[in-house]
């Protein structure tokens, strides 16, 4: 039999992801959060399927969407199918042989407080391969297959099992090149909010509060960047802005270590905020038994959390 008789003839990836979602949450706009893409996306993708099978799906409807009986029928198959492969990877991946050691972790932590570590752990396993990426969204489910993450948050996993890193440690810094020494007392403090530029981070689509808490834990009432603000979506841009003289800000002390260190970065003021959030390393239960994980767990809480 010629191989082309056996190929099987389906919609693209993507187009059932984006179908399944939007199925669940009924909205475009939380399947294009959920999935990391945009509306447009989500809408094209759904499209296309639709032309594949020859009728809709959805029944649009003003600020609602409704399954029609083709896309409740195709639906129950799908979402087997999804378990199906979610299942069988999980148990590959769960395999005590597996060397490969995948994690996933916010984009900042990943850059500046891991990857610097992690000479230290590949040193003691060396025939470890280890996988890092950076995405949003629950570690469980048929998006993520991670082995573990470390996600910024507040509190453990419901029913998961969760260990606290680091809390995070909020501290006013600017440039060196724009600082000499910090503010002699109150009075310069204040001028020197009302004279620089203020950055913010930006978590999806808005802004941490961290200005805010520093503000209140250092009993400044002053107004909001009088002098205009920059905002950025990860807190790497925030301090990259910040080492360049772009402007003042509230950054976590664990991720700007070294440029405290070598005094590019100033700590303008001693007013520390602790939390209320932290980073938190998160074990898919599936594989917390694998050697690759137990190691890789064990030397992270034991070497590099937090004890205060």
């Amino acid at each position: 039999m010629h191989r082309e008789t056996c190929m099987r003839r389906l919609p693209s990836l993507s187009a059932l992801r984006s179908f399944e979602e939007a199925s669940r949450t009924l909205s475009f706009t939380k399947a294009a959060q959920n999935l990391h893409v945009t509306q447009g996306a989500i809408s094209r993708q759904i499209r296309l399927l639709e032309d594949y099978l020859g009728t809709p799906l959805f029944m649009r409807h003003h600020h609602r969407l409704e399954i029609t009986a083709a896309g409740k029928r195709l639906l129950p198959t799908l979402q087997a199918a999804f378990d199906s492969i979610a299942h069988t990877l999980d148990t590959i991946r769960a395999d005590p042989s597996n060397s490969l050691l995948s994690l996933n972790a916010a984009p900042t932590l990943a850059t500046r407080w891991l990857t610097p570590r992690l000479r230290e752990f590949q040193a003691r396993h060396p025939d470890l391969r280890i996988s890092i990426t950076n995405e949003y969204g629950a570690l469980h489910g048929t998006e993520r297959n991670e082995d573990c993450q470390i996600r910024f948050g507040m509190e453990p996993l419901p029913g998961g099992q969760s260990t606290l890193l680091m809390r995070e440690r909020h501290v006013l810094v600017g440039s060196a090149h724009v600082f000499d020494t910090p503010p002699a007392d109150e009075s310069a403090l204040r001028d020197l909010l009302a004279q620089h530029p203020w950055l913010y981070i930006l978590d999806i689509d808005r802004r941490l509060l961290v200005w805010e808490a520093w503000l209140e834990a250092a009993a400044l009432t002053v107004q909001m960047a009088p002098r205009g603000e920059l905002e950025f979506s990860t807190l790497d841009q925030v301090i990259h802005a910040a080492v360049a003289g772009l402007g003042i800000a509230v950054a976590d002390r664990h991720m700007i270590e070294p440029e405290l260190r070598n005094g590019t970065l100033v700590q303008l003021s001693p007013v520390e905020v602790v939390g209320p959030s932290g980073y938190w390393l998160d074990v898919r239960p599936e594989v917390q038994d694998t050697v690759r994980v137990r190691n890789f767990s064990s030397w992270l809480v034991e070497h590099h959390a937090a004890r205060d």
